[in-house]
């Protein structure tokens, strides 16, 4: 009963945590151990106190005392504002730095580029690799369902890693650069000009084997990129990034799922990206029969749909489903066009359960 471009994925840092990718709390812990332990690292440790503990001072002023949102992202975010220094646009508003900032920088923002560099560099070339044949197999059934369902898939991920492109090349990944591994948005405005591409694959905040060349335009590279070239965004929660793709993949995400989906899959995804929950709300809200599936086991002791009916700000939770198991599990063992119809059988208003 689904037709094409009916069905869209939504890919979030939990869909690569069963292939031993660390989600943001894992690179957190990582990241403090390495602070800790490693010489190379200790030298940034008073910095990150410094830093973290401002973030969560920062939630404490709006009341949140215990369910402070501090991950990898917010670290990253942070660091790159303060490394705007007078640049900042309320700067001229400030009337001086918090006397331990400099304390902690040595009186050198060079300090906190090259804490970043280190954290891009972890990121790069320790947490998102892994061997994708042997880890990242149980992405493969996102080729068997679109054999199954017989037309393109589109699959919009928040991740760095190369899990999607490593287990589908069987049945061709599209992700924009053709043959000529520089990226180009006429790509997917052609799309019935290409073949052998089954998955549209949409990097919403970038990929580690991304950069920019020498005239800006971006390309990619096999092989070790200098961590400060790397193009990767950490989220999206300070600003939405003006440049392609960035720009274009969120202008993509909101027409593929505000105009014909009939079903949104999220695997993985934990509801922390403002930008991204504003594009669902808006496309769940504007018709009430489209539905919301969600795959993610949920540590809460609240309610898992009425939560997320919450961060979304939607009506109703009839059109939203949660299933508490692992992206793992949903690809290898659940994920079908019959299970699916279950879910979201024609005519009908309730949005079933699946089973388990």
């Amino acid at each position: 009963m689904f037709k094409e471009d009916e069905i869209v994925f939504l890919l979030g840092a939990g869909a690569s945590n069963d292939a031993g990718i660390p989600i943001s709390r894992g690179m957190i812990e990582d990241l403090e151990k390495l602070l800790k332990n490693d010489k190379a690292w200790k030298e940034y440790l008073p910095l990150y106190n410094f830093v973290k503990s401002s973030i969560i001072y920062a939630d404490g002023i709006q009341g949140n005392f215990y369910n402070s949102n501090f991950n990898i992202e917010r670290l990253v975010n942070t660091i790159d504002e303060l490394l705007k220094s007078d640049k900042h646009p309320i700067f001229p508003f400030i009337g001086s730095w918090t006397p331990k900032l400099p304390e902690v920088s040595e009186n050198n923002f060079l300090k906190l580029s090259n804490f970043r560099k280190k954290i891009v560099e972890q990121l790069s070339r320790h947490w998102v690799q892994l061997e994708y044949v042997e880890n990242a197999c149980y992405y493969k059934g996102l080729s068997k369902f679109q054999k199954e369902y017989e037309f393109p898939l589109r699959v919009f991920t928040l991740n760095y890693d190369l899990c999607v492109e490593k287990a589908c090349y069987d049945i061709g990944v599209e992700r924009g650069f053709g043959d000529t591994r520089k990226w180009n948005w006429r790509i997917f405005d052609n799309e019935k000009l290409i073949e052998d591409k089954n998955i549209y694959l949409y990097k919403l905040h970038g990929s580690v084997d991304w950069m920019r060349d020498e005239k800006g335009y971006l390309v990619y590279k096999d092989g070790n990129i200098p961590p400060d070239k790397i193009e990767i965004i950490f989220g999206t929660t300070y600003k939405l990034q003006y440049v392609d793709p960035f720009l274009f993949f969120a202008y993509e995400f909101r027409k593929r799922t505000i105009s014909n989906a009939k079903i949104i899959i999220c695997v993985g995804y934990g509801f922390a990206d403002e930008h991204i929950n504003g594009i669902l709300s808006q496309s769940l809200n504007n018709d009430k029969d489209r539905k919301l599936l969600v795959i993610s086991p949920w540590q809460s002791d609240d309610n898992a749909v009425e939560s997320i009916k919450n961060i979304l700000g939607i009506e109703s939770t009839n059109n939203i489903s949660h299933q508490d198991m692992t992206a793992k599990k949903f690809f290898n063992e659940t994920l079908s066009l019959d299970t699916l119809n279950q879910i979201f059988p024609e005519g009908a208003a309730p949005f079933n359960e699946l089973n388990s």
